[in-house]
């Protein structure tokens, strides 16, 4: 797959005007669907047309015969390339893709580590072991609890 902006001349279509006529024999769903994918393509009456996903492509009308060809094109090198790994758009595809899937799997991975809410609830529900006051320096007094009018207050004790 080049990368290049620029309309590409495409071989002519095999199937003729645009019409899928006859189907050889023995083929596999995927081959036919390829014929359908050119058989469409010549139907639309354009010989070259800009890679998807580029400037060019994405200037196009999105109604411009080209843009279709462009997607159509886009999704049957898709489909070949899943159908067959070995054809070298794959190693494309593994080298661009591959960080990405990686980093996915490694999401879903520390996604399944962390807790639910029922987890977190159930944690909170504990009872937590009390702790000792102490005041701090240039802090207001803390009022100790169950001890109405009873203050800490840094250095000292006061009641009130």
């Amino acid at each position: 797959m080049t990368s290049s902006t620029e309309d590409r001349p495409r071989p002519a279509m095999t199937a003729g005007r645009g019409h899928l006529r006859s189907v050889p024999p023995h083929v596999t769903p995927g081959q036919v669907t390829g014929l359908r994918a050119e058989a469409q393509i010549a139907a639309l009456g354009v010989a070259q047309w800009p890679l998807y996903g580029s400037i060019g492509w994405l200037q196009l009308d999105p109604t411009d015969p080209r843009c279709y060809a462009a997607t159509l094109e886009a999704a049957e090198r898709y489909r070949r390339m899943m159908a067959d790994p070995d054809l070298p758009d794959a190693e494309w595809v593994a080298a661009v893709y591959g960080d990405a899937r990686e980093l996915a799997a490694r999401k879903l991975a520390a996604t399944r580590r962390i807790r639910s809410v029922r987890e977190i609830r159930d944690a909170r529900a504990q009872p937590r072991l009390a702790h000792p006051l102490k005041a701090t320096p240039g802090w207001p007094p803390i009022a100790v609890p169950g001890q109405p009018g009873r203050y800490l207050v840094h250095g000292q004790e006061t009641a009130e």
